[in-house]
């Protein structure tokens, strides 16, 4: 098949979800058979893929039909062929297209908009407080609120920058079910708060979640969010400090669990050095900070100390190397 004729068949993935009786105006339960999915976080985007906001996972339409009809990526790919035929189309002539750069939206405008609002919002506020974030950390990753119109409901949310060109929220209104999370349109996840691969501490904290990175950057400890467990390519492929000890600190999930050990062998394979974090029996670091920030404080300095042991044996060891040398 043709580039353009893959890209027309891939394009069929709004009424192919529709087939299934799912609304993509709507989030619908996630699709990602690791992922028991209790409230609905997975969205159809117009860029024909879709998003879950809760584990990360990036679907298109043959990862929808291997995912509904329960069968492998080939024979889902071969299902696709079949149900979208081409018969009917006329082939035509590639033409040399200038390859245009890719342009995103700028929302620094709207930040500043959305941080005002959180001053002015004692409910947006009170969320942040119940959720363990200190006033120095919400000023810092310039955290903001904003009620969204979805025309049948308005969806009040933080809002959690991510770049420039992306963000991402979580609903505040317990009473609002159609939506927990939501982010810019037309986007794909980032790393959240990336200067913490690239600074001088010695550690680097690895989570899923914003909330779970700022749940560390509120004790004073240096962490990077992966925003879905799935997001291990960004995470591989960014600048970072290979000499930095890496502090494995995901989901106690299948999907944290899997991104965990692949991030091991990530690990292994460049012969980068990793502890890992035990936040007890939470389900992840922001609870565990909300339920006990005590104990969660302890464990963090528990961690600083295994650092500084572990970074000590790797010190004696290459000094070993060079007076063998």
């Amino acid at each position: 098949m043709e580039q353009y004729q893959i890209d027309d068949m891939l394009s069929n993935l709004q009424s192919y979800l529709e087939s299934w009786g799912i609304n993509t105006r709507r989030h619908f339960r996630c699709l990602n058979p690791d992922h028991s999915d209790s409230n609905a976080s997975m969205k159809y985007f117009d860029d024909n893929k879709c998003y879950c906001f809760g584990c990360g996972a990036v679907y298109n339409l043959v990862d929808c039909i291997s995912s509904l009809e329960n069968v492998d990526r080939k024979e889902a790919y071969k299902r696709a062929i079949n149900k979208y035929s081409f018969s009917d189309r006329k082939v035509r002539v590639e033409k040399p297209i200038e390859k245009k750069e890719e342009s995103h939206k700028n929302y620094e405008k709207a930040y500043s908009v959305w941080k005002y609002n959180l001053t002015k919002n004692s409910k947006a506020k009170e969320y942040l407080k119940q959720r363990g974030l200190s006033e120095e950390t919400i000023k810092r990753f310039n955290l903001g609120f904003n009620s969204f119109d979805f025309g049948e409901f308005n969806y009040n949310a933080i809002v959690i920058p991510i770049s420039n060109s992306c963000y991402t929220t979580r609903n505040i209104d317990k009473e609002q079910t159609e939506i927990r999370y939501y982010k810019s349109k037309g986007t794909q996840s980032a790393l959240f708060n990336p200067s913490a691969l690239t600074n001088d501490k010695p550690y680097c904290v690895i989570v899923e979640g914003e909330f779970d990175c700022m749940s560390f950057e509120t004790l004073g400890k240096n962490c990077i969010a992966l925003c879905g467990a799935n997001n291990i390519d960004k995470f591989i492929s960014a600048d970072k400090r290979n000499d930095k000890i890496y502090v494995l600190a995901l989901d106690k999930d299948v999907a944290g669990i899997k991104t965990t050990n692949a991030l091991k062998d990530y690990f292994d394979e460049y012969e980068m050095n990793y502890i890992e974090f035990d936040f007890g029996d939470y389900k992840d670091p922001n609870e565990a900070l909300v339920k006990d920030r005590e104990q969660f404080s302890d464990l963090c300095e528990e961690m600083v100390y295994d650092v500084m042991k572990c970074k000590e044996r790797i010190d004696r060891k290459k000094l070993k190397q060079d007076i063998e040398m």
